[in-house]
C-alpha cells in the first residue's frame, strides 16, 4: 500500500559560511537523513499578493517546457522566521533605495558642475531629462515592490522634488543663454 504525499511542504533557507566547511556538510547531511532533496533549481522568495501570482502564472506557463518549475506558498513557522524573512526584504530594498539616493544625489551634483563650467545648453537640458526620468522610472519600481513601505520612500519623493526643481532652474538658464546667443 502506497503512502500519499504531503499536503504541504517545508521550505527551509540557509546560509552558513562556506569555511570550516564541516558546518556546511553536517547540515546538509542532516537535512538529507531528514529526507531533503536539493533540486538543480533557483530559488526565489516573493510576497505573496495577487498582482505576483498572476505574474508567475504567467512566467511559469511560459517554462513548463524548459523544465520543472515551482510555485510553493509558504510562510515562516513561527513569528521569528517571519520577522527574519522581512528583514531579509526591508535589507534588500533599503539597499535599492540607498543605490537611486546615490543616483540622484550624482544627477544634482552634476547640474552643479555644469553650471559652474558653463556647460549650460539645451543638449544638456536632453540629457539631464532623461537622465531624470530613468531616476523616476527606477524609483516606481523599487517603490511599486515595497510592500513594506518604508520611510526611504518619502526622503526618495522629497529628492526627487529637489532634482526636478534643480532641472527646471538649469533649463531656464539654458532657454536664457540660447535667447543671449542669437
Amino acid at each position: 500500500m502506497g503512502r500519499r504525499a504531503p499536503a504541504n511542504w517545508l521550505v527551509f533557507g540557509y546560509d552558513v559560511p562556506d569555511e570550516p566547511s564541516r558546518i556546511r556538510v553536517r547540515l546538509w547531511r542532516q537535512l538529507k537523513g531528514l529526507g531533503a532533496i536539493y533540486p538543480e533549481m533557483s530559488f526565489c522568495v516573493l510576497p505573496d499578493s495577487k498582482r505576483i501570482r498572476s505574474h508567475l502564472e504567467n512566467l511559469t506557463s511560459g517554462l513548463q517546457e524548459s523544465g520543472p518549475c515551482l510555485v510553493l506558498e509558504a510562510k515562516g513557522i513561527d513569528q521569528r522566521n517571519n520577522n527574519a524573512l522581512s528583514a531579509l526584504f526591508k535589507e534588500d530594498l533599503e539597499k535599492e533605495y540607498r543605490e537611486l539616493v546615490e543616483e540622484c544625489n550624482e544627477f544634482l551634483e552634476e547640474i552643479r558642475r555644469n553650471v559652474t563650467t558653463g556647460n549650460v545648453t539645451q543638449t544638456e537640458v536632453s540629457e539631464l531629462e532623461e537622465a531624470l526620468d530613468a531616476l523616476e522610472r527606477w524609483f516606481a519600481k523599487i517603490r511599486g515592490k515595497d510592500f513594506l513601505r518604508l520611510s526611504a520612500q518619502e526622503r526618495i519623493e522629497r529628492l526627487n522634488v529637489r532634482c526636478r526643481k534643480a532641472l527646471l532652474a538649469f533649463s531656464e538658464k539654458a532657454q536664457r543663454n540660447t535667447l543671449k546667443s542669437r
